[in-house]
């Protein structure tokens, strides 16, 4: 390299790092902790990308502008009294008052959990737009093979609502079968929503900061299936994506598990399932969840601490404003499980749906995301400390003064604010980092053992 010039040294350095060369060489590569050998060839590697056009918009109001983040409208817009009009309606329409939180409006945090804390469902204020760059395409059970189900009446809110079922691939430019892939459990309580409502912006986000295709399936949901139905979904699910990629009929390289809230606890209910019943090539390569659901009990001492309170301190939850949280989730969680009083019923500590009460060894890499101002947040740091008691490597990430699945909140909480909180974007740049950094883990360690 020193008798080399400035091009012919990248060029030297390059094949000996093994990238893209046909020149194998041994170099030493270790993988939990144990020492392998990795032989670098031109072995076509998975199709990741790693700079979408939605991480690259992330990196660079990141560079550009730290503490002044801005909307795309509000800096294009120079009818500043148009954009107060339409921050107004916007309000209205949710019933917050903009005159309440003015007085935060340094602080993009402190202003959002007002507009939280005023909301009826919090669900206006989730982020509205899909990720740049990534396209959506809709999968109907006649394709998949998933169960083709319908609501009933009284919990009609579309047609859409009369033909259940459909899966969504959140798939980045540049991605093929190649790729590893990522299979999503949306949130709800297991009773609310589905890929095409609500979670095409979360699921556009979460493949755009990874770089990977990701799955969106609706499972069936309550009242109309009890458990195990979810579950088992999931584990149909699980096994189509090793199966079938973006392009059609294809092997995936890996699989990861992601998802939400109760979306959360069954990503994780489903690493057990395959843990305690493998299926043979089809090892899970990692899990990262937002806010999960894992103790059906409500027992956890957050349901407590943090409360919401009419003085709605930082630690509080503005999103479950109920005074008795845990009391007040017991008829969903019925409806999951059966009433206790019922024959065929579970009790609300089952260990495949309710995690926390299970056994926790041997899980794969798991990544959790909580906010530390949720009522669910002993959910996360109960299983947590009990995974990584047992041994399973598992990362907690707690954010401060955030609320549940705030991954979900980029846009500022539905107003056109001057700045809006970092947490959200930061958190998901992590989830698709550590996809990220799992995918060339297992990559090289599945090299290794061919060779």
């Amino acid at each position: 390299l020193k008798a080399a010039g400035g091009m012919s040294r990248i060029v030297l350095a390059a094949l000996l790092l093994g990238w893209g060369s046909d020149w194998a060489m041994l170099m030493p590569w270790r993988r939990h902790g144990r020492p392998a050998l990795r032989v670098a060839t031109s072995r076509r590697r998975p199709a990741l990308v790693q700079n979408t056009p939605w991480r690259r918009h992330v990196l660079a109001e990141n560079a550009a502008a730290v503490a002044q983040r801005r909307f795309t409208l509000l800096r294009a817009s120079s009818d500043q009294e148009s954009l107060q009009k339409a921050e107004l309606a916007r309000a209205a329409s949710r019933s917050v008052a903009v005159e309440e939180v003015e007085e935060e409006e340094d602080d993009p945090v402190a202003r959002c959990r007002a507009i939280l804390a005023k909301s009826k469902t919090c669900e206006a204020e989730l982020d509205q737009t899909w990720a740049p760059g990534v396209k959506i395409v809709t999968l109907p059970p006649s394709v998949t093979g998933f169960p083709s189900w319908s609501r009933y009446p009284e919990y009609v809110v579309s047609d859409a609502d009369w033909d259940r079922g459909h899966a969504d691939w959140a798939i980045p430019e540049g991605v093929d079968n190649s790729s590893p892939r990522v299979l999503y459990c949306h949130g709800g309580g297991y009773e609310l929503y589905s890929p095409q409502c609500t979670y095409r912006p979360a699921t556009t986000r979460l493949a755009a900061a990874s770089g990977m295709p990701v799955l969106a399936f609706d499972y069936r949901k309550v009242p109309e299936f009890r458990h195990p139905a979810q579950l088992e979904d999931a584990l149909q699910a699980y096994r189509w994506i090793w199966e079938n990629g973006p392009d059609g009929p294809g092997r995936a390289t890996a699989v990861f598990l992601a998802g939400d809230s109760a979306g959360g606890g069954l990503a994780l209910a489903l690493a057990l399932r395959l843990r305690d019943e493998p299926i043979e090539g089809c090892e899970v390569s990692g899990v990262t969840v937002v806010s999960p659901e894992t103790d059906l009990t409500c027992s956890g001492e957050s349901y407590k601490t943090r409360r919401w309170v009419d003085d709605g301190s930082d630690h509080r939850d503005p999103m479950f404003r109920a005074p008795d949280p845990a009391k007040a989730s017991m008829p969903a969680i019925h409806s999951l499980l059966g009433h206790p009083d019922e024959e065929d019923s579970y009790h609300p500590t089952e260990p495949s749906i309710s995690v926390l009460h299970a056994d926790l060894h041997d899980l794969p890499p798991v990544q959790i995301h909580v906010g530390d101002a949720e009522v669910m947040l002993s959910d996360s740091v109960d299983f947590a400390e009990k995974a990584q008691e047992a041994g399973s490597p598992v990362e907690l990430k707690v954010w401060p003064r955030m609320w549940h699945t705030f991954t979900q909140f980029t846009e500022g909480c539905g107003l056109q604010l001057e700045q809006v909180p970092e947490e959200p974007k930061k958190a998901l740049m992590q989830q698709g980092e550590f996809l990220q950094r799992l995918a060339w883990d297992w990559y090289d360690y599945d090299y290794d053992e061919e060779e």
